[in-house]
């Protein structure tokens, strides 16, 4: 990603340099001496130079944005915090992050858009917000793609997830820094349990607005109903909606809990979320700063991770006291959920999905 991105940096520098060759090229002499070339030669150097570095290589500090939809109380604002703080330090304080949680700066879907077009600097959430524009990466977003975390963690460190970051930054502006485990999907429900997939024909179900959760609802025989994540509480309060899919966390953080009979572990989705950066923001900042950003987004993301999984059982344990925790039979719903493959394999990368069944 960082070679992508020197790429676009390198491209602007290229067209100056041409521009200022032009230049002088247009007011030269023969009789002109060395002194004037080695002037315009300096010029144009540090035309390149300034080009490369980014504005953010003066003095002043560069303020980013970063936003996400998450509440105070989860632990993925913590890590946002920490993330911020890290840079801060790392960059002498010339790098200073403002977040924005619980959709001050908007819902999933104005984010993400803000974010490609460079409104907002930083954001994180799941790769699903993109992939209208960018089909390849609906595949980490298909109900049991992965068999379990270790699964999904090995798919995470390898070339064909690179493979899928390269395509969104080409596609949608975005560069991801770094992945948080955000958890092992469940479904809630309120007046029926879901014991095996065909208990979801005709629930309605919240579902996220994006191309995979709707088609698998869909294929399960509910019906999905996208609503955005801080509206969710009061349509199951309301029953606009029977039930929804999050992982415990969330579940426990937006107290969904409160208005649901039943704690399905379906762990339909074993997902991560992005911290996404524009490519805006880094023309913001000096090859170094980058760098900075990078290994901040890693180091932070690898305390997270650790974090999310120790506390996902006791989030289950938490929720249970409110809740009926059902074990429903997960071999029925991987077996009703299988023929809708065929529908996106072709927005896949060809070979992927036998690659990541092969893991």
């Amino acid at each position: 990603m960082k070679q992508l991105q020197l790429k676009k940096v390198m491209g602007v520098t290229m067209s100056l340099v041409l521009a200022m060759s032009l230049t002088a090229c247009g007011t030269s002499s023969d009789n002109k001496n060395d002194s004037t070339g080695a002037s315009a030669a300096a010029q144009t150097e540090a035309v390149a130079q300034t080009a490369y570095s980014g504005a953010a290589a003066s003095t002043e500090t560069v303020t980013l944005r970063l936003g996400h939809t998450q509440s105070t109380e989860h632990l993925l604002n913590t890590s946002a915090e920490n993330f911020a703080a890290l840079v801060e330090e790392r960059s002498g304080g010339a790098i200073h992050i403002d977040v924005y949680p619980s959709e001050t700066l908007g819902t999933n879907t104005e984010l993400a858009e803000a974010c490609s077009e460079g409104d907002v600097d930083l954001y994180i959430s799941a790769t699903g917000q993109y992939t209208s524009r960018y089909t390849p990466f609906t595949i980490v977003e298909a109900f049991y793609m992965f068999r379990d975390l270790d699964h999904m963690m090995k798919f995470y460190e390898s070339d064909s997830h690179q493979t899928l970051v390269d395509g969104l930054a080409e596609a949608c502006n975005v560069n991801i820094l770094a992945d948080l485990y955000y958890g092992a999907r469940q479904m809630t429900t309120s007046g029926k349990a879901l014991k095996t997939a065909d208990d979801l024909a005709g629930l309605k179900m919240r579902a996220a607005n994006e191309p995979l959760p709707i088609a698998a609802f869909t294929q399960l025989g509910a019906s999905p109903t996208p609503i955005a994540y801080n509206e969710t509480y009061l349509a199951l309060q309301q029953h606009t909606v029977d039930g929804q899919e999050n992982p415990p966390a969330s579940i426990s953080a937006m107290k969904f809990y409160e208005v649901q009979d039943y704690l399905n572990l379906t762990y339909h989705q074993f997902q991560m979320l992005s911290i996404f950066m524009s490519d805006t923001a880094m023309q913001k900042l000096s090859q170094e700063q980058i760098d900075i950003m990078y290994d901040c987004a890693k180091e932070v993301a690898k305390e997270h991770n650790t974090k999310a999984i120790e506390q996902e059982q006791e989030y289950i344990e938490e929720i249970g006291k409110y809740c009926e925790i059902v074990e429903p039979d997960i071999e029925s719903f991987r077996e009703k959920i299988a023929p809708m493959y065929d529908q996106f394999k072709d927005q896949w990368v060809d070979g992927m999905y036998e690659a990541i069944q092969a893991m």
